[in-house]
């Protein structure tokens, strides 16, 4: 009798310690993650500058922002861009210019901390803000959308305007009186370490007449080059000789549309007749993607700015997309793979744009993806002064639409960082570079990893060296049993929105309500 009171006794604790432990892992896996907690200081300016001046090179989005966050830290910051003067000239340099952007919330939250009147402007640009659903459908199958984890009327919202505007308004934002922020037409050429090879000193320009000027009293060098990542090839050339395989990148081969429709106010009458009014007050009007990479394209509906929709494409398997009106329609309908079909007031909206609309056509091929991995360099192989941010560092699929975020997502690492500098500090610490870099390890492997490992399951993907496309595989069925769940689970479609939208980290999937309702869904695809 009293062995047998001992055994359930013994049981007794072990289930109360697993309890503990699942409880224990649940919160942990449910904190939110560093990021968010940055939000609260940004855009408040420091009592103290930090003495001598930042060099933000490039002058996107990235750029934009950083030189923003670095005015309330430095004596003087200088913005470098071939394009920087001019704000509502064309920029030539940016790829899909001329497509509907989806700034996502984490992107939207940043810029009204730095901005406070943000939303006014882009507003009076045309822009609009909606709720941040996109209305994904994986094969037609619509994933949930987590509205009962916010107060009525209170769901997150995002914007949603064409990057040729929205920059545009980011440019003039940044031109608003500031006597410590320069703009300066030209290219950085080089760069100039100390004599003693532990910080850069000087940094050289190259300006649209061809003469070279020397930036001196460099207190920061930011990085911001984008899909060039030209930074690399600076600190080479500078002599810092870094590794080769400090850079990695693979080969998506991803083709691209975009197809512009200009709505008339007749025209707008039609469509506002047809489109459900739920879907009228989200960020997307419809998306569609497919579970399988090899069956079909991906189509995404936006309600742009300005009187305009636009029709995105994108495939990764060789289809030739539409190019002409008469295509488009016929396209849309012989996509297969379908689990429900495509709405049939989805093909209305498209046959009444294509005849009324009178369509522009923007064809792209979505050029290499690659992540520099600064953070894996052992201490002092990188001068102390140097960051790099946005697409300089890591540079995503765009089909993702994480990249604007991912941008703030860094100028919020690069403001806590600079807020730990003491007041009565010469100038920036020894250890700023590699604190920077592996601040942000976790989160941009996990931006990396996720995308890579998808796209590896798409036919004509071409892995980076080192791996195949088997490389991922368990993670591609995970996520295909993730999205299974998602359609018919609150909590995992909760889960699977917040990480997506960058407001949780990818760990919560991990937590044991969560992957038990993922791990025992059968999957659907």
């Amino acid at each position: 009798m009293w062995i047998h009171s001992s055994i359930l006794s013994l049981a007794s604790a072990v289930c109360l310690c697993l309890f503990a432990i699942c409880f224990a892992w649940q919160k942990f896996c449910k904190l939110p993650p560093v990021w968010l907690k940055q939000l609260d200081s940004l855009g408040r300016p420091r009592k103290r500058m930090i003495p001598g001046t930042a060099i933000v090179c490039g002058g996107s989005i990235a750029g934009i922002v950083t030189a923003r966050i670095c005015a309330d830290h430095f004596e003087r910051v200088i913005i470098v861009d071939p394009e920087i003067e001019d704000s509502e000239k064309p920029k030539t340099r940016i790829l899909q210019y001329n497509a509907g952007h989806v700034f996502l919330t984490l992107f939207v939250e940043g810029a009204r901390r730095l901005w406070p009147n943000f939303d006014a402007e882009m507003k009076a640009a045309g822009g609009k803000f909606r709720f941040a659903d996109t209305q994904i459908h994986y094969s037609g199958v619509p994933v949930l959308t987590p509205y009962q984890d916010y107060p009525a009327d209170q769901f997150p919202d995002t914007l949603i305007i064409r990057r040729s505007v929205g920059q545009k308004v980011l440019h003039r934002l940044l031109q608003q009186p500031s006597s410590k922020l320069t703009r300066l037409a030209g290219t950085v050429r080089s760069i100039q370490p100390s004599s003693d090879r532990t910080s850069i000193e000087s940094v050289t320009v190259r300006q649209l007449d061809g003469s070279l000027i020397s930036l001196q009293d460099v207190a920061l060098v930011a990085d911001c080059t984008g899909t060039i990542q030209a930074g690399l090839k600076w600190l080479n050339t500078a002599g810092f000789d870094l590794p080769e395989s400090i850079r990695s990148h693979y080969n998506g081969n991803i083709s691209y549309v975009t197809i512009c429709f200009t709505v008339s106010p007749e025209v707008a009458v039609k469509l506002r007749a047809t489109i459900p009014a739920a879907q009228l007050k989200t960020i997307l009007l419809y998306g569609y993607f497919p579970h399988d990479d090899a069956l079909s394209s991906s189509l995404g509906l936006f309600d742009t700015d300005n009187d305009t929709i636009q029709l995105m494409f994108s495939d990764s398997s060789g289809r030739d997309l539409p190019r002409s009106a008469a295509e488009v329609v016929p396209f849309v309908t012989a996509i297969r793979g379908f689990k429900i079909p495509i709405p049939s007031w989805v093909i209305q909206v498209i046959e009444l744009l294509c005849e009324h609309g009178n369509p522009s056509f923007d064809v792209l091929k979505i050029p290499t993806q690659s992540f520099v991995r600064y953070h894996t360099l052992p201490a002092g192989h990188l001068p102390s002064n140097f960051i790099a941010l946005g697409d300089a560092s890591l540079k995503l699929n765009p089909i993702h639409g994480q990249g604007i975020a991912k941008a703030m997502m860094n100028g919020m690492g690069l403001n806590h960082l600079l807020h730990t500098v003491k007041s009565d500090s010469a100038g920036i610490p020894a250890d700023f570079s590699a604190r920077y870099f592996r601040g942000s390890a976790d989160a941009m492997n996990g931006l990396w990893d996720g995308t890579r490992l998808h796209d590896y399951g798409s036919p004509l993907c071409e892995p980076m060296v080192g791996e195949t496309k088997n490389t991922g595989r368990f993670l591609r069925w995970f996520e295909r049993k993730l999205i299974s769940a998602s359609v018919k689970d609150e909590e995992v479609a909760s889960a699977l929105w917040h990480v997506r939208h960058m407001f949780a980290a990818d760990k919560v999937f991990l937590a044991p309500t969560i992957l038990w309702k993922v791990l025992s869904t059968r999957a659907l695809f």
